[in-house]
């Protein structure tokens, strides 16, 4: 990213220039105040990053360093793009030995240290905006990581995370630092910083007892996943909250001006122009008998009463057999055959063959009113309009990896990654890109909400106002009648979370590898936590002196 795009978000008022009509405009500036990394001073964060980032080039270009076990696939300048050395990189983090010098305390076994196991339940909901803004799997709310941390740790420990995902260990050890998180867990803090915690006396009274102290925990964290670290790194670097909320609204309200054509619709009236909400596709079967073609959403959901039901068992509307997308044994349906169309697929420059998907309906608003209409002939010409936008080398093209269920699409043409989204949301996701120009928090944005924007999101109506139910969970199934969501408002919506969560939290370095062959010297990590388990360990090799909590 060049110094000017980093710069984006860094802007100050000033008196507006004559004849713009503006008396004020905002203008772009440069944050020039010294910063400090590992025992150094740089004249600016910028300057802090170049000297780092040519300490990670040299150390790519050592063979012994890229046969590290999870070295991330990737081009050198890919890794330095997305890395922010010394506190991130998308691959084995080099500096993890001068952070832990820096920031950890020598271990001295003459220093008494004893604590009773965590003996008390955890429960934790999972509606803070920080758990919110970016879906991972198996996430743990920091609020339930950071008792244990309290627990075990005092302030400046380090305490080390293998398995990191979105980082919220890393989240947990800094949020120990502030005041109102802490009693926001039901523990008093004194002014000097003694954290107490509800205790039962002798006598079966209740008193408060001192347990541990205020200040915020060192963090390693590791994960062998890029995706993941890259996560936890936007939830663990200090971000200016409210610089990047005006910038990010300019970037957000330019995508909208450049990609709103895509999401309009005409209508009943014939003049008036609504927002697509979303529009719903359907699978297209062959009937097994008549090989009449058989649109799954208008056979499998009928209007009864005036509700949808659905119907996986139906007629044919051609020839009145009894057909079925996967056919019980208790009747006598058979089963729907795919029905396939060959298409260029111009992201991989080949003819390929998937199965056969229609829009059939779009939800829309007029003002505050939603509406639903079939597709009219405008409809289907602004997504011929859309299929005719070049294809762009912005959007990954992976072949699916092998596996049973990450390949369990093939046989509906179903086989890289880019296949799971429509044309229409991969040329509003090329316009998005080219206007982040690589922006690590937008890039954080953009990737929270990908999730809503596949394929997989089902649509159910039968479920009446709840009809949008999302994927099926822990799974990459592709339902036969799925949402495409309007882009726009999904980057809205995630934008809103994403500004709650960002923070000015520091203190954490994180690397992306295996952990078996992460280098974290002996002696050096005051409490680690495994996925699920969080053993802790006091200055010590993580072969000795191991307590289990589990929550």
């Amino acid at each position: 990213m060049s110094d000017k795009q980093r710069q984006l978000f860094k802007t100050k008022v000033v008196p507006g220039k004559p004849g713009s009509g503006k008396l004020f405009e905002e203008e772009l500036v440069t944050n020039n105040r010294p910063v400090e990394c590992l025992g150094m001073t740089f004249e600016n964060d910028e300057k802090r990053r170049k000297y780092f980032l040519e300490k990670l080039r040299e150390k790519l270009k050592d063979p012994e360093f890229r046969k590290i076990e999870g070295f991330p696939i990737g081009e050198d300048e890919d890794i330095l793009a997305l890395s922010d050395p010394p506190y991130y990189t998308a691959c084995p983090n080099p500096f993890i030995g001068d952070f832990i010098q820096q920031y950890g305390k020598p271990y001295d076994p003459n220093v008494p240290y004893s604590k009773e196991p965590f003996a008390s339940d955890v429960s934790e909901g999972k509606n803070h905006p920080i758990y919110n803004a970016h879906s991972y799997h198996t996430k743990v709310p920091h609020k339930a990581i950071m008792r244990y941390i309290l627990h075990y740790t005092e302030p400046g420990d380090v305490v080390f995370d293998g398995f990191c995902g979105t980082g919220m260990t890393g989240v947990a050890a800094q949020m120990c630092g502030d005041r109102a998180t802490v009693e926001s867990l039901g523990y008093q803090v004194k002014p000097e910083g003694t954290i107490l915690r509800q205790e039962k006396d002798g006598n079966g009274k209740s008193v408060w007892v001192p347990f541990s102290i205020l200040g915020i925990r060192r963090a390693v964290l590791n994960d062998l996943s890029p995706a993941a670290t890259f996560i936890a790194y936007n939830y663990n670097t200090p971000v200016d909250v409210v610089a990047f909320e005006r910038g990010a609204k300019r970037i957000l309200k330019e995508f909208e001006k450049k990609t709103k054509w895509m999401w309009e619709t005409i209508h009943s009236d014939g003049k008036t122009v609504g927002k697509i909400n979303y529009v719903v596709w359907s699978e297209v079967y062959s009937c097994p008998e008549c090989t009449s073609a058989v649109v799954y959403y208008k056979e499998a959901f009928r209007e009864n009463n005036g509700k949808v039901v659905y119907t996986p068992e139906f007629k044919c509307p051609s020839c009145g057999s009894l057909c079925a997308k996967s056919p019980s044994r208790k009747l006598l349906a058979q089963k729907l055959e795919r029905l396939f169309t060959t298409v260029n697929d111009d992201y991989l420059g080949e003819i390929v063959k998937k199965q056969k998907r229609v829009p059939i309906l779009i939800n829309y608003s007029i003002g505050t009113k939603r509406h639903e209409k079939e597709l009219d002939n405008e409809d289907i010409c602004i997504i011929s309009k859309i299929g005719r936008i070049s294809a762009s080398n912005v959007i990954p093209t992976n072949r699916m990896p092998k596996g049973d269920e990450a390949r369990r699409n093939d046989d509906e043409g179903i086989t890289n990654t880019h296949h799971f989204y429509t044309e229409r949301i991969l040329a509003s996701i090329v316009a998005l890109t080219e206007l982040v120009q690589g922006h690590s928090q937008l890039n954080f944005l953009i990737g929270s909400m990908l999730p809503k924007l596949t394929i997989m999101n089902r649509y159910m109506p039968q479920h009446g106002g709840r009809a949008l139910v999302g994927p099926m969970a822990n799974t990459l199934y592709v339902p036969p009648v799925s949402v495409e969501n309007n882009v726009i408002d999904q980057l809205w919506f995630q934008f809103k979370k994403i500004v709650k969560a960002l923070n000015s939290l520091k203190g954490s370095l994180i690397s992306t590898q295996a952990v078996q062959q992460i280098h974290v010297p002996d002696n050096s990590a005051d409490y680690s936590g495994v996925h699920r388990i969080y053993p802790a360990i006091r200055r010590a090799s993580f072969s000795k002196k191991t307590e289990d909590d589990s929550f």
